[in-house]
């Protein structure tokens, strides 16, 4: 156990729970590890059944009612909450129905002081990745495989932007790193899996035994794993356990021909436990597929003190060393494998030395090394965050705080202005609900932060939301309306008076309720010497353009510092100044900023 500080971790996993597929397992190893070293670990994802998302539903709204651990455990132990319903995605899994999904992973990370946000599988076909922005605390992402990668070229501006928010990018293999480094450029981390090694049984001086691991639902593994079967002297190898997909085992007995079915047993993938059982009572491993031997059963097969055959492949070569703890031989020819196992077989002497080579090999590195590494990219990304320079001074952003998104100024428009404009945050309103904003925040590059927010309609005037998660009704008193904006969060701005601001009586009377004032806009020539005055007097002043129209974003801002959420915007704004800009043009030189900006959270 570690002994500083303990830490709120979620991970996230856009595949359905329980876990049915080696991310989600990976996913699962790594929050009991981390347990262990006596963090609070929350597991998010989507669930199937009906028990598991009634569950999720009312802890959720638990923790909407204020009960800040209802989502997160105590420490040492893993909580597992449904976030949505999973539906089918093709090869056997299953992922978050996408607006389910996003809109509870965005009220939880919303509501939840996570320190640390890690997202799993970040370009499986989910929105979990997006929803990073919404993290309070550090945000990482885990890249498990390198193959999908170069389909991906058509979404890279939206993963770019979404990547942005990762603070730590993780990669399972050098192999990966090298390809995520090619097509989504940035840094990454290796964190390579760990291994649970089981107990291995006492094999005696008979055959040895052979599993044949072909999970992949082509099936073409299973045809290779076969064809290798049939030129091998069965008596001599002893039983025969084919490891199939873990759906339709059927297809994979029907595949077996006759002559060899009362020869091999056919079981179908269970997931780790199940395949250490069944790799510990066997002395040879044949891994059919580079698909299988770049997953976790090449290692699993070698704690459990097999001597392994495996494929030729990039993941291979820095898993192993051929002839020292496996045989690496050439990909899908049978001759060789037959070769090898048949000498295996004869041998009892060199089979014993590899068998014993891959178990040190296979138990290496554990689960609980798996999680001193995270704990550690964990807490560097947190001192990094939280820690800067007293020399480094405060980097400042422009924020048009007021863009009234509508019929003449459509989400994309506000965006292409921003960035012509020189604007680093905006917060887009509109009296319709959060659409607008939301879109803007989809559409916004990394260097264009946007505050999703709602001009409400009260009975005595409109009021603005600012950093909402879900919309606010319109037609309530004042007081109701400011106290649905606080609830989910979020801050209460007394729009311009030409944006239709309640009157002073109403103003006086919710006083306490308000949170900072837009006192300049666009379309007027109120000068920035009232702010100090109206600092004294207790209330945090802002400027917004108000716009309504594309040359009408960035025409009053507020230059401020850098801040990351609601509460630290209020703070930015006591050091803020607010400035005209009368040309439809940019507000200011681009500059180099020596450290990006933290979004703030939406």
């Amino acid at each position: 156990m570690s002994d500083r500080p303990t830490l709120r971790i979620a991970l996230i996993s856009p595949h359905a729970w329980p876990p049915r597929d080696d991310v989600s397992h990976r996913l699962a190893a790594e929050a009991g590890a981390l347990a262990r070293r006596g963090h609070r670990v929350t597991i998010l994802a989507p669930a199937t059944r009906r028990d598991r998302i009634a569950a999720g539903r009312q802890l959720l709204l638990a923790a909407q009612a204020g009960d800040a651990d209802a989502l997160s455990p105590p420490a040492g132990e893993v909580l597992e909450v449904a976030v949505g319903r999973a539906l089918p995605a093709g090869a056997g899994r299953r992922v978050g129905e996408p607006f389910d999904l996003s809109a509870t992973l965005e009220t939880v990370l919303s509501r939840v002081p996570f320190d640390v946000v890690h997202l799993h599988e970040p370009l499986a076909p989910s929105p979990a990745l997006a929803a990073l922005r919404h993290a309070p605390g550090v945000t990482a992402a885990t890249f498990h495989r390198a193959e999908p990668l170069a389909g991906v070229a058509f979404l890279r501006p939206l993963i770019d932007r979404a990547l942005a928010r990762a603070d730590l990018r993780i990669a399972t293999t050098e192999a990966a790193r090298e390809a995520l480094s090619e097509i989504l450029p940035g840094e990454y981390a290796v964190v390579a899996p760990g291994v649970d090694a089981a107990a291995t049984e006492l094999r005696g001086d008979g055959p040895p035994g052979l599993v044949l691991i072909a999970r992949g639902r082509d099936r073409v593994g299973v045809r290779f794993a076969l064809g290798v079967l049939r030129g091998l002297d069965l008596d001599r190898v002893g039983p025969v356990t084919l490891l199939g997909p873990a759906d339709a085992p059927w297809r994979t007995r029907a595949a077996v021909p006759k002559a060899l079915r009362d020869r091999v047993e056919v079981v179908p993938d269970g997931g780790p436990a199940a395949r250490a059982e069944m790799l510990g009572a066997a002395g040879i491993a044949l891994v059919a597929a580079p698909e299988d031997a770049a997953g976790p059963v090449l290692r699993e097969a070698m704690a459990a003190g097999c001597a392994v055959l495996v494929p030729r492949c990039a993941a291979v070569e820095e898993a192993v060393v051929h002839g020292v703890d496996a045989l690496v031989l050439p990909q899908f020819t049978r001759e060789p494998f037959q070769t090898a196992i048949t000498e295996l077989t004869d041998d009892p002497g060199r089979r014993a030395l590899l068998q014993e080579a891959a178990a040190g090999r296979g138990r290496s590195r554990s689960w609980d090394d798996v999680a001193a590494d995270l704990e550690g990219l964990y807490r560097g990304a947190l001192d990094a965050a939280r820690v800067r320079p007293a020399d480094q001074p405060a980097t400042r952003v422009v924020a048009d705080l007021h863009v009234r998104a509508g019929r003449d100024l459509s989400p994309d428009q506000i965006v292409v202005a921003c960035a012509e404009r020189g604007i680093d945050v905006v917060c887009v309103t509109s009296p319709d609900g959060l659409g607008p904003g939301r879109a803007a925040a989809a559409a916004a590059p990394p260097s264009l932060s946007v505050i999703v927010g709602q001009e409400i309609a009260t009975t005595e005037g409109a009021l603005v939301g600012l950093f909402l998660t879900h919309p606010v009704a319109a037609g309530l008193v004042p007081e109701d309306a400011a106290a649905a904006v606080h609830a989910q969060g979020g801050l209460v701005m007394v729009p311009h008076p030409d944006a239709g601001a309640p009157p002073a009586a109403t103003l006086r009377r919710l006083a306490g309720s308000l949170d900072l004032h837009q006192i300049m806009s666009g379309a007027d020539d109120v000068a920035d010497p009232a702010a100090p005055a109206l600092r004294r007097l207790g209330l945090r002043v802002c400027a917004g353009s108000g716009a309504t129209r594309p040359q009408e974003v960035g025409t009053a801002v507020t230059e401020l510092p850098s801040s990351d959420g609601a509460a630290a915007l209020l703070d930015a704004l006591d050091d803020g100044e607010l400035r005209r800009n009368t040309r439809r043009g940019a507000t200011h030189e681009p500059r180099t900023r020596g450290r990006r900006h933290r979004t703030p959270k939406s």
